[in-house]
C-alpha cells in the first residue's frame, strides 16, 4: 500500500513521533494506522527496556495555576540529558501534565496518573512511551502535587524550570494576597526551608540541634552556667534558617516573612496565613 504524506502527517500528529518514525511504521503495518500507533508505542516500551539502567535525573518541573489561582499543580518529568529536557515535546508534556492535574481533583497517586487518559483517549503512560521511542532516552514521571484553596495560590520557577514551588495563601482573594503569596514562592524557590515554623519541628530533632551546640559551646571553653543560654542564642539562629516564617525575606531582610504575611493581613483587613507550600527541584526524586 503507497504511504501518503497525508497518513504520516495524521500519525505524527496523534503520536509527536518523527516523520520518518511515522512514514517506518505506517509501511511495517501496511497503512494500517491503530497498527502503526500500537507499534510506535511498543518502540517506546523496547527503549525503556533497553535504557532501564540508566539514570534519569535531569528534567524539569512543570507548573501550572488556573487564571483564578484556585488550583495549581508541580509535575516534575525526568530524562537522561539536558538537552532533551529542553526539546519542545519534553517541555509539553511536563507542563501539559501539570495543567490536567491542576484541573483533575482525585488522582490518588502516581500509578493513577500514568493510566489516566488524555490527549484523546491516549494515557500518560502511552504518551510517555511514545515519547521515549522518538526521543530514545529513558524518561519518567516521578511526582506531582496539586493544590486547591479557597485563598490565593502563588507560583514562581526559576532556572529554566528546574525548581518551581506553589504556596496556598489562605483567608483572603485580594490582589495584595497573591502579591505576597508569589513573593513568598520566589523565596522560598531561593532558601529553601524545610519547615514552616519550628512547631513543626519533632522534639528529637530540635534536642540532637541543641546538643550539637552545646557541645561546641563546651569545646569553646564557655563557662557552665551560660552555656544552655548560647545554646538558646544559636538555636534562634538555627530557626531562622529551617523555618519559613522565621527566615529574612529575600527582598527586604528588614522583615521576616511572617512580617510579610502580616503586612498583608494588615493591609486587606483579612486573617492571611500561609497554608501550605511545595518546592520541587530536579533530580530530587532521581530515577536510577
Amino acid at each position: 500500500m503507497a504511504i501518503s504524506a497525508d497518513m504520516v502527517k495524521k500519525l505524527r500528529e496523534q503520536t509527536g513521533a518523527g516523520m520518518m518514525d511515522c512514514k517506518k511504521a505506517l509501511t511495517e503495518t501496511n497503512g494500517d494506522f491503530d497498527k502503526a500507533v500500537t507499534l510506535l508505542r511498543e518502540k517506546g516500551i523496547a527503549v525503556a527496556a533497553k535504557r532501564e539502567t540508566k539514570s534519569a535525573s535531569e528534567g524539569l518541573i512543570g507548573c501550572y495555576v488556573a487564571p483564578d489561582n484556585k488550583t495549581g499543580a508541580l509535575v516534575e518529568a525526568n530524562c537522561e540529558t539536558t538537552f532533551v529536557a529542553k526539546t519542545p515535546e519534553f517541555v509539553e508534556l511536563a507542563r501539559g501534565l501539570a495543567k490536567y492535574v491542576a484541573e483533575t481533583d482525585g488522582i490518588a497517586d502516581l500509578g493513577a496518573l500514568m493510566e489516566k487518559s488524555i490527549d484523546g483517549g491516549q494515557s500518560v503512560r502511552d504518551r510517555v512511551n511514545e515519547l521515549m521511542g522518538k526521543i530514545g532516552e529513558k524518561l519518567a514521571i516521578t511526582r506531582f502535587d496539586r493544590v486547591a484553596t479557597d485563598g490565593v495560590i502563588g507560583s514562581y520557577v526559576h532556572m529554566g524550570d528546574q525548581i518551581a514551588v506553589l504556596v496556598e495563601l489562605k483567608g483572603s482573594s485580594s490582589d495584595e494576597a497573591l502579591a505576597a503569596a508569589k513573593d513568598i514562592a520566589m523565596h522560598i524557590a531561593w532558601a529553601n526551608p524545610d519547615y514552616m515554623t519550628r512547631e513543626d519541628i519533632n522534639a528529637e530533632a530540635i534536642e540532637k540541634e541543641r546538643d550539637v551546640h552545646r557541645q561546641w559551646a563546651i569545646k569553646e571553653g564557655k563557662p557552665e552556667n551560660i552555656v544552655e543560654r548560647i545554646v538558646d542564642g544559636r538555636m534562634k539562629e538555627f530557626y531562622s534558617r529551617v523555618c519559613l516564617l522565621e527566615q529574612a525575606f529575600i527582598k527586604d531582610e528588614d522583615q521576616t516573612i511572617e512580617d510579610l504575611v502580616k503586612k498583608a493581613a494588615k493591609e486587606t483587613g483579612e486573617d492571611i496565613k500561609i497554608a501550605r507550600f511545595v518546592r520541587y527541584r530536579v533530580g530530587e526524586t532521581a530515577v536510577e
